[in-house]
C-alpha cells in the first residue's frame, strides 16, 4: 500500500505529522527524499483542506441543529407559562 492509499486513513494529527515531515524532507532531505516530499505535499495539502472543508459543514450543521433545539426550547417553555396563566386566570375567575 503506497503512503497516497493510506492518507484517507491517517488521523488529522498523523496527515499533520506527514505534512510537517514532507516540508522538512523537501527542504533538507536527500534528492530521493526531497523529490518524494515534493510530489506528496500537494496530495496532503488537498487531503487536509478536504478535511477542513467536511469539519467547516459539520460545525455548520451542529450550529443549526442547536439553534433548531433552543428554538423549539423556547418556544416549549413560553407554551408552558401561557398555559400556567390560562389555569391561573381561569382559577381566579
Amino acid at each position: 500500500m503506497t503512503i497516497e492509499d493510506r492518507i484517507p486513513e491517517l488521523t488529522d494529527k498523523e496527515l499533520d505529522n506527514l505534512h510537517d515531515n514532507a516540508v522538512r524532507l523537501a527542504s533538507s532531505g536527500t534528492a530521493a527524499q526531497k523529490a518524494e516530499a515534493t510530489r506528496l505535499l500537494p496530495i496532503i495539502d488537498a487531503a487536509m483542506e478536504d478535511r477542513r472543508a467536511v469539519r467547516t459543514v459539520e460545525l455548520a450543521e451542529k450550529k443549526k441543529a442547536r439553534q433548531v433545539t433552543m428554538a423549539e426550547a423556547r418556544a416549549k417553555k413560553k407554551a408552558s407559562r401561557k398555559a400556567e396563566a390560562d389555569a391561573a386566570a381561569e382559577n381566579a375567575g
